[in-house]
């Protein structure tokens, strides 16, 4: 149980949680891209995390961040906090499921998730907080999900190998 949580792999993982995450709280006015690229990684490692190195402390990782990205992006408690516990919980019940596919069904629902977990987060301040909908930043996080995706999956790959 602890040997999956305290790999070297792991560590790394959470390094790039945290390093990512705190670049995309930290607004960045001429490098606006760095925002982007930032966030959208996080949201791939922590979603690469969920699925190959599951642990229950990830519960509580997922709250903690979850919670600090709502009150440094937004000012409000719920649409990022929403998003990753169900999606920590939706992976967790259906795990015995999910892993049974090929390591490219695996990928192509790591993306999915991820673009999902945009529309979630939008929808959720947009419902609970009258927060407006920011197509155009919508966009750009879809257009660098798309481009980053393939290189941070060579990078995880690289990363499982250590």
């Amino acid at each position: 149980m602890f040997p999956k949580l305290l790999s070297s792999q792991t560590i790394i993982y959470h390094l790039i949680l945290f390093f990512s995450f705190s670049l995309s709280v930290n607004y960045f006015v001429d490098l606006e891209f760095v925002n982007y690229l930032s966030y959208v990684f996080f949201h791939l490692t922590l979603i690469y995390l969920v699925f190959y190195y599951f642990h229950f402390s990830l519960i509580f990782i997922s709250f903690l961040y979850g919670v600090f990205f709502d009150i440094f992006l937004i000012d409000f408690i719920s649409p990022h906090l929403i998003s990753f516990l169900a999606f920590v919980f939706l992976f967790y019940y259906s795990k015995k499921y999910l892993l049974n596919f090929s390591s490219r069904t695996i990928s192509y629902i790591i993306i999915g998730l991820t673009l999902l977990m945009f529309v979630s987060e939008t929808l959720i301040a947009n419902i609970f907080f009258n927060y407006p909908i920011n197509y155009q930043n919508l966009s750009w996080l879809f257009f660098i999900s798309l481009i980053v995706f393939f290189p941070s999956l060579f990078i995880f790959s690289k990363i499982d190998k250590l």
